[in-house]
């Protein structure tokens, strides 16, 4: 069994590294998880320091740029990269447990309905239902709302927005596995239904889950930046980047670097997850692959 994976994963690694957006991509991911393990090595400064004398420097190529400000410093006189490199902690922190909490409960929701179906399955996806009837964002924003703003309300109100895309997902799949002839070998021999539901079917299941929670991982990290920037996320002064955008907003017409370096950080690491997602969903897919 373990040659089987280890064969399977060499042969996903083979179709993966034919795609040069997915290599872009995951090496750019390296760096920003460098940035995440090392953070307290490499930023300069600590992100929450502030010098009163280096107001809104610009990046260290400009003409008023000062070393070792390399990205220059913000309205308070943090400094830039500091915080850049200290936000992406809470940006893949925020990615991970959203990401988590979406597959773990949507899995099991979606293997319940789809495995069980009758009234079980019409109640669980009646209610995905409901959640899909609001546009995501602004049933995050009522939750944070009722909630109260924090990141950790933020997470917990992203990961309940995207649960139906993993709980339509996972009971799709089931619903194509279940009545298969190595689900009902493994029936007749006396397999409980919980076996057969984790131990049989959920394995086969875990291809499109994977590549789902790969995609999600970069919606999580934009809608979290969405609300810290609407003030309803991370607060201040925690360096996280879309927190850092809503800081810097004011200043965008003489300070354009406070904007770019955060929006950047977010383009750049969400545009990587997407290559990568898009490469697994190629590499896992047999009927994607190139010939």
């Amino acid at each position: 069994m373990k040659l089987f994976a280890d064969e399977a994963w060499r042969t996903t690694w083979l179709y993966f590294k034919e795609s040069k957006g997915g290599l872009w991509g995951l090496s750019f991911l390296g760096i920003v998880l460098f940035c995440v393990v090392f953070a307290d090595l490499i930023a300069p400064f600590d992100p929450s320091l502030q010098n009163r004398s280096a107001l809104l420097l610009p990046p260290i190529w400009t003409e008023a740029g000062h070393w070792p400000y390399i990205l220059g410093t913000d309205a308070v006189g943090r400094d830039l990269l500091s915080r850049l490199i200290y936000g992406a902690r809470y940006s893949m922190f925020i990615g991970f447990v959203v990401v988590s909490l979406a597959v773990i409960i949507g899995t099991l929701l979606g293997l319940l309905a789809g495995y069980y179906s009758g009234w079980l399955d019409t109640l669980i996806m009646r209610l995905m239902d409901v959640i899909l009837a609001f546009p995501s964002l602004l049933l995050a924003l009522g939750l944070v709302a009722v909630l109260g703003p924090g990141l950790l309300n933020a997470m917990y109100a992203i990961a309940l927005v995207m649960l139906p895309h993993f709980v339509r997902l996972t009971r799709a799949n089931v619903l194509s596995e279940k009545n298969r002839d190595y689900v009902i070998a493994s029936r007749i021999v006396g397999a409980s239904n919980r076996r057969l539901m984790f131990n049989t079917i959920l394995p086969n299941c875990m291809a499109p889950l994977i590549v789902q929670a790969t995609l999600s991982f970069s919606n999580a990290i934009l809608d979290a930046a969405a609300l810290g920037f609407l003030g309803m996320g991370a607060q201040p002064p925690l360096p996280e980047w879309g927190a850092m955008l809503a800081e810097a907003r004011e200043f965008i017409s003489r300070a354009w670097w406070v904007v770019t370096f955060p929006g950047l950080a977010i383009l750049l690491t969400v545009l990587s997850i997407n290559l990568v997602g898009d490469a697994l969903r190629d590499a896992l897919d047999p009927r994607m692959r190139r010939s």
